[in-house]
């Protein structure tokens, strides 16, 4: 009989443990698919308003072809990590410097995973200007945080994108 308790007990246990890994993975897999389709919708926009369209100001929004998503979005099933003040899962982030509230795009920021600092505007100048209005190369990361069954989760992709 303990023989018999000893092999359930660990057969519950494995099976708990390959429930919770399933678990972990489909929540992986909604993130990076969300991830996906953000990037994508930002690639069906005129190129020189994806930065207004998707950065965290609503300030640059006037004159654009769609109504601006804005840099946060939902994601289906995920829930948002405590102590996130929007209670959205998603962020998408442009190497930007606060200048008085103002984004600014930069290329002179350092961020390697985003291969910076780098030439955004093809000038063969790394600068300390606002490029938001001139970029031929746009840098990005999409960020998605969620309070998963093993805790806080995130996966982010950084991508370059440039005008097709």
């Amino acid at each position: 009989m303990a023989v018999t308790v000893i092999a359930l007990t660990a057969l519950v246990s494995s099976m708990l443990a390959s429930a919770r890994l399933h678990r972990t993975s489909s929540e992986t897999a909604l993130a990076q698919r969300a991830a996906a389709q953000v990037l994508e919708r930002m690639q069906g926009l005129p190129f020189e308003e994806i930065f207004a369209a998707y950065n965290a100001t609503a300030g640059d929004d006037a004159g654009l072809s769609v109504a601006a998503p804005g840099a946060d979005f939902a994601v289906a099933s995920l829930a948002p990590q405590l102590g996130d003040a929007d209670g959205l899962c998603g962020e998408v982030r442009f190497p930007t410097f606060d200048n008085g509230g103002v984004l600014e795009l930069r290329e002179d920021l350092v961020d390697a995973a985003l291969g910076l600092p780098r030439d955004l505007n093809l000038d063969g100048a790394v600068d300390v200007l606002d490029h938001a209005a001139d970029y031929q190369l746009l840098p990005v990361r999409i960020v998605v945080s969620w309070r998963g069954v093993d805790g806080s989760r995130t996966i982010e992709l950084e991508t370059l994108l440039c005008e097709r």
